[in-house]
């Protein structure tokens, strides 16, 4: 049977996704820094309510498989209401930033099935008045890829460089705060995992059953790469707070090998995809902390691989999207879509 076609899967999914129940253990996090828990609890909280990291959760790292079309839009929408209504509660919205590109103010990232299901959002879109009608604006400009191509999904991949920063400079700055090596330290435990756990307790009252069986159910979803172990990411998941979201169309015409070890092993690339698009046939999502940085690494990239680089197509974005972005609201529709699917027996695509 498939684990997503059981109620009780998708009804624990549903707040190990959201992060409901799940925590960081203040005292073993002290422990192994061997740092008093008061310390740790007080520059914990400090991040959390600063905006500098989110809340502990269980990425669904299977989201890519249930919607493997990725699908950026170039689109003209006013700034209204009605629009600002439409980015915050459509489930297949991640983001909407704001942008500058010819007739163009805003820059969407979307996730679907198929090119089928994408064809019928976008036609009720109008119908139900999501947005205003097409002949009052823009065409959009739409870019298809395939999620499953991607080679490279390392969200917390800044930390590690944050913390070079720090062990240099002594301390780096995000949103006014600056942060220490301890400060580090503990989002470098949190993004990769470590001291934090489910509540089985409060899980197995929420869904009105016992622990041992939350406790099977959490190993069978982490199993089948449903999830992935609960971490700490940054509130806008593919960006620190406060720098520039940098979408890059590339032309890689040599060394590929090489070239994607290359963008492997950067820590201000924290996903990256193979394309056909055009001329160009990789995907990169950067960011850096000037967009000076931002050219002076694509002019290394370029001295380091002179006859294999060809043309980049850069999307310099707003470092304050027109949403907040909730990184779980695509997972958490889906699932919910799932759920209403299974108590009604109706598919909705």
């Amino acid at each position: 049977m498939n684990i997503l076609d059981d109620e009780f899967n998708l009804r624990l999914l549903r707040l190990l996704v959201s992060g409901n129940g799940v925590r960081v253990n203040i005292n073993s996090l002290a422990k192994e820094m061997q740092m008093h828990r008061t310390t740790i609890k007080n520059r914990l909280d400090r991040l959390l309510e600063k905006g500098i990291l989110d809340r502990p959760r269980y990425p669904f790292i299977h989201l890519f498989q249930e919607y493997p079309l990725l699908i950026l839009a170039l689109a003209d929408i006013p700034r209204t209401p009605q629009a600002q209504h439409f980015f915050e509660e459509d489930s297949h919205i991640f983001a909407a930033y704001t942008c500058r590109e010819g007739a163009y103010n805003t820059m969407l990232i979307e996730f679907f099935r198929d090119i089928e299901s994408y064809h019928s959002w976008r036609e009720k879109l109008v119908i139900e008045d999501k947005l205003p009608r097409r002949e009052n604006r823009a065409t959009a400009d739409v870019f298809f890829f395939s999620n499953k191509l991607c080679f490279k999904y390392t969200p917390a991949c800044f930390v590690s460089e944050i913390g070079r920063l720090i062990a240099r400079d002594g301390s780096v700055k995000l949103k006014g705060l600056g942060l220490d090596r301890t400060d580090f330290l503990i989002m470098n435990n949190l993004s990769k995992g470590r001291n934090v756990y489910p509540n089985e307790t409060y899980l197995a009252d929420q869904l009105d059953t016992n622990r041992k069986k939350v406790q099977r159910r959490i190993s069978v979803l982490l199993d089948n790469k449903i999830i992935d172990a609960p971490k700490c990411y940054f509130p806008d998941l593919l960006t620190p707070p406060g720098y520039n979201l940098i979408i890059t169309l590339l032309e890689i015409k040599a060394k590929k090998i090489q070239i994607k070890q290359d963008i492997m092993s950067n820590n201000y690339i924290p996903r990256a995809l193979e394309s056909s698009i055009g001329r160009y046939n990789t995907l990169l999502f950067s960011s850096f902390p000037t967009i000076d940085d931002f050219f002076e690494w694509s002019e290394s990239l370029a001295d380091r691989y002179p006859d294999s680089i060809g043309a980049m197509s850069n999307f310099i974005l707003s470092s304050k999207p027109r949403q907040s972005i909730n990184p779980q609201k695509v997972s958490i529709g889906l699932i919910e879509k799932k759920l209403w699917e299974f108590k009604t027996g109706f598919r909705t695509d």
